[in-house]
């Protein structure tokens, strides 16, 4: 188990955490290992930002959005669903285990489940230990004539 906190790329909806004490300790008592990118919907998040995090260092990556029935923008948290499920799987194949990623549904009446889901998921990643660093760009060479 490692001793180095683990880095972990948190995107928050802005709808999901309705308890202003839940919303309070996310924007001002997130633990210095967590990075938090708010968007307006998870349905607005392009696989690149999450791609940008992992190249960043990110250990973990989550994802918390509103319940299926309950996304203030109809469909926008399924469709996220969905293609997280896929880019994962893109991730997993560069090296990235799928375990790293994880989508968290948060009704609107939950309380104070942001900070468990963060700590179990911060065990699971003590478990995987650190991310290693991907190759996901090739080098380009320098010099020499090119045909």
């Amino acid at each position: 188990m490692s001793t180095t906190p683990m880095k972990i790329a948190l995107f928050q909806c802005r709808w999901c955490l309705y308890s202003p004490e839940d919303q309070a300790w996310v924007d001002n008592d997130l633990p210095k290992n967590i990075h938090l990118v708010k968007v307006p919907c998870t349905g607005r998040i392009d696989p690149l930002f999450i791609l940008n995090a992992v190249q960043g260092g990110a250990d973990g990556v989550m994802v918390s959005g509103c319940l299926p029935e309950k996304c203030h923008f109809k469909e926008g948290n399924l469709a996220a669903r969905r293609q997280l499920a896929e880019f994962s799987q893109f991730l997993d194949y560069i090296g990235y285990a799928q375990d790293r990623v994880r989508f968290v549904w948060l009704d609107l009446q939950d309380r104070g489940r942001i900070q468990q889901e963060l700590a179990a998921f911060e065990r699971t990643l003590e478990t995987l230990g650190q991310a290693q660093a991907l190759a996901t760009r090739a080098p380009i060479a320098m010099g020499g004539a090119h045909d």
